[in-house]
């Protein structure tokens, strides 16, 4: 139970100072606090790539494409706000490094593929999007050229350079230029001892390693203790889940009873993980939306609070509704899961709908976010 109160409490930091400066004491007595954007700088992303994602996840051949064009058009805005902005270069991110590299790879088979896949059929694969050994114009290095041997030599049966280097500025030093009294390797004088041997009552020379100033100042400076390793963080605990935050927090404009708003924050829960309870399994996402500062979940959600997703891996997508967990915040605050078949790849998720409270019915702007599952 620690742990399922650390995963409903523990949530982002950034939702609840978002919560001090849309809720003020002032304004709480309010029927409906209006909200501000300027308060909200990366909002208008999210309510731009929400639609966008369900739009990809009704054709997943085409999500990487609907998702890269309309976070490009964001941050290509220059009226887009920071936030805005920051968050479409956050979603273009994941989609080109967490997805396949080419938009092809994404369409199944038989699918024809639309205009712009075409088209990049024509020109040859994008900069940087295969194997960077792949030898091709602008696809990595530039293959070697195939080694000639020296004119006399036969290959495979005699060490030998290449036609064309002086064997001067080979590595390493002819056999004419060792000197005079140099050993060839393993061999031993006559009169040396074996390694690490020596005489009866007889000790090294010494002046020869440390000088006698060196060694009074060896031996005068103060020995400096061996710094123990840092030990793990109290709160650290081995088993926590994989959770990986949304980009973004949801909103709910007169959420409360009081006509306050609310702040609420989702995650998700890469499997295998034991909680949200029962556990999302191999293959499995689990989706947790949290109320902030709201009571109890009412037994009855009116309308539902959904998830749709879409595999940029895979292809697959589909769409869950959320609804209340009993192993997770009973009394409040209001708490909404989802366990779903997602299959192991990168996901884009966006959660969207309403949410019925012991006090009130809440509509929450939507919210996106990525995960990768194992």
């Amino acid at each position: 139970m620690l742990q399922i109160a650390k995963l409903a409490t523990g949530l982002t930091a950034a939702a609840f100072a978002m919560t001090a400066v849309v809720v003020s004491p002032a304004a709480a007595a309010d029927p409906t606090i209006p909200l501000d954007p300027g308060q909200l700088p990366g909002m208008e992303a999210v309510q731009n790539l929400s639609p966008v994602i369900q739009q990809a996840a009704a054709v997943p051949s085409s999500a990487q494409q609907l998702l890269l064009a309309a976070a490009s058009q964001l941050a290509g805005n220059a009226a887009t706000p920071a936030g805005s902005a920051a968050l479409a270069d956050a979603v273009t991110r994941f989609v080109q490094d967490g997805g396949p590299a080419g938009l092809a790879s994404a369409l199944p088979s038989g699918t024809v593929p639309s205009a712009a896949v075409n088209q990049q059929a024509a020109i040859g694969p994008a900069h940087g999007t295969t194997p960077l050994m792949t030898p091709g114009p602008g696809n990595g290095p530039i293959p070697l050229e195939q080694h000639v041997p020296a004119a006399g030599a036969i290959p495979g049966t005699e060490a030998h350079l290449p036609a064309g280097i002086d064997p001067a500025h080979a590595a390493g030093p002819v056999a004419a230029a060792l000197p005079a009294n140099t050993l060839p390797a393993n061999t031993l004088p006559a009169n040396t001892l074996p390694a690490n041997t020596l005489p009866a009552n007889t000790l090294p020379e010494v002046s020869r390693m440390v000088s006698p100033a060196a060694a009074v100042a060896l031996a005068a400076a103060p020995v400096q203790p061996i710094a123990p390793a840092p030990l793990a963080a109290p709160s650290f605990d081995p088993n926590s889940p994989p959770t990986q935050d949304f980009m973004y927090p949801s909103i709910s404009a007169g959420c409360l009873k009081d006509g306050g708003n609310v702040i609420a924050a989702a995650l998700s829960v890469a499997g295998p993980a034991k909680i949200p309870t029962p556990g999302p399994g191999p293959g499995q996402t689990a989706y947790v939306f949290t109320a902030v500062g709201t009571p109890a979940p009412a037994a009855e959600q009116k309308l539902p609070l959904n998830v749709t997703w879409v595999n940029l891996t895979t292809g697959r997508s589909g769409s869950a509704t959320l609804k209340p967990n009993p192993g997770i915040n009973p009394d409040g605050p209001t708490t909404l899961t989802a366990i779903v078949d997602t299959g192991s790849g990168s996901i884009m998720s966006t959660i969207f709908g309403q949410v019925t409270t012991l006090d009130k019915q809440c509509t929450f702007m939507p919210t996106i976010g990525s995960t990768v599952v194992p």
